[in-house]
């Protein structure tokens, strides 16, 4: 028999408004979360499910309707009692892991100020749960971007809230990572906590017990998952672009990087040796603290390596600030300048190298090619993280660098948008673009020329038949 309501929307509509547009992320949105239940709210990038989250943790009121959480009724309760359902009732995880933290505690310090008098193993309990006891005395940024994901998720259980949202949270786990914190969920949904998680990943839509379907802010009815509309097909084929045994981009031999994090020595990059060649599509293949960053650092020119070389052709070595049109880089933080449109934000490359002729209609036609051009007055903070995804993406291809290292490009994407940001890849290395791209996400191996597979810093190499070096 199903539980009761912990929290309910009733004709919900949420809108911002800007100097420059009138944003309606919600339109008459009605639905129920069970108590004790794990809720999937799903639909494609923009379609308001972090507005919903948002509106279920008290951060936001709605523009219209009713929001009730735990018998407290969001839009009409005192900024005091809003603070109060947040603290007591309510644990949020924010899309971005590094926006749960405070940059000079530890993951444990964090935890015990979390539980305050609660109990204080509990902490360590859930850490050991998602797989990152063994962090407990790091720093954030120590941590890679799938374990701040599990610390944060940690943060948000351990003061015992009764309702968890969450933006994304797998969006930056590998699968093993991934299915490791969903395990931990359906254990604390059997102890009664109920969760609602925003989401593009299948894996958690398939655990779930009940499912949201948002499009345009609005709830329709469930269906098999579909790329969006006018999105590509999945199983592209790769090498359809420049010749893969093209002239070398980047060379890098028994490249060695360590971090030292108080007494322990960690081994990101071990003898690594790779290359690279113009206009190929290449898959770094790793789960979350594999190395995959670490690796993309160093060929940008941000890392030093401990030993071992980076080689590059006459006139193209990076340094520590590489030209776009050189090298270009898709970080998982994204980067983008607030104070910037959407399309000022991807023209900004072609202004620094000095607006050359045809700039313009090339950010046209990637705004255009990753569904951005309705967006291009937006402020980032207008749009969804994918979509702040996808403005990065097309800042990163404007001038047409020799060199992309895009570090987890779908990771904020459902799969019709994940397949458009690949199929963007491929036609950047159609003319000539060679990309290296980090993910844990194996449906990007179709879009791939070849596969390098990176674990505990070191690299084993996987082609597709009747690819050979020259």
């Amino acid at each position: 028999m199903r539980s009761e309501a912990l929290a309910r929307l009733d004709g919900v509509t949420k809108v911002y408004r800007t100097p420059v547009a009138e944003v309606r992320a919600l339109r008459e949105v009605s639905a129920e979360f069970p108590r004790g239940a794990l809720t999937a709210v799903v639909g494609p990038s923009g379609s308001g499910k972090s507005s919903l989250l948002r509106l279920l943790a008290g951060m936001d009121r709605p523009t219209g309707g009713h929001v009730w959480v735990n018998g407290v009724s969001v839009g009409s309760s005192s900024e005091r009692g809003l603070r109060r359902l947040r603290r007591h009732t309510v644990g949020y995880v924010f899309q971005r892991p590094s926006d749960n933290f405070i940059s000079y505690l530890t993951v444990g310090e964090h935890l015990r100020l979390a539980a305050g008098r609660t109990d204080p193993a509990r902490g360590h309990r859930i850490l050991e749960r998602l797989g990152i006891a063994h962090r407990a005395d790091h720093h954030p940024a120590e941590l890679s971007g799938g374990e701040q994901q599990r610390a944060a998720f940690a943060q948000a259980l351990v003061a015992g809230a009764r309702l968890i949202v969450a933006d994304e949270p797998t969006a930056e786990l590998d699968g093993s990572s991934g299915a490791a914190v969903l395990e931990g969920i359906r254990e604390l949904v059997g102890e009664g906590v109920t969760f609602v998680l925003a989401t593009h990943d299948p894996a958690v839509r398939r655990a779930a017990d009940d499912v949201l379907v948002l499009d345009h802010g609005r709830v329709v009815h469930p269906s098999p998952a579909r790329p969006a509309a006018g999105s590509p097909p999945i199983a592209a084929s790769a090498g359809k672009g420049a010749d893969p045994l093209g002239s070398v981009v980047v060379e890098a031999s028994g490249v060695t990087k360590s971090f030292r994090r108080g007494a322990e020595t960690v081994h990101a990059l071990r003898g690594v040796t790779l290359r690279l060649d113009e206009g190929e599509v290449v898959g770094l293949i790793g789960r979350s603290g594999s190395g995959k960053t670490t690796l993309l650092g160093i060929l940008a020119g941000w890392e030093q390596p401990d030993a071992g070389a980076v080689r590059w052709p006459r006139g193209m070595d990076p340094g520590p600030l590489p030209r776009w049109s050189h090298v270009a880089i898709l970080p998982q933080r994204l980067g983008l300048i607030e104070e910037l449109t959407v399309q000022e934000n991807v023209d900004y490359p072609a202004r620094l190298a000095g607006a050359p002729p045809g700039s313009t209609d090339r950010v046209g036609e990637l705004l255009e090619r990753l569904g951005l051009d309705a967006l291009a007055d937006r402020y980032p903070p207008e749009t969804s993280v994918g979509e702040q995804q996808r403005t990065a993406l097309a800042r990163a291809l404007v001038l047409g660098p020799r060199l992309l290292l895009a570090d987890e490009p779908t990771g904020h994407q459902d799969s019709g948008w994940a397949a458009r940001v690949l199929e963007a890849l491929r036609a950047a290395a159609a003319y000539g673009t060679t990309c290296l791209v980090a993910t844990h996400n194996e449906e990007a191996l179709p879009f791939t020329d070849r596969v390098l597979r990176i674990r505990d810093g070191v690299i084993t190499e996987t082609a597709p038949p009747g690819y050979s070096r020259p």
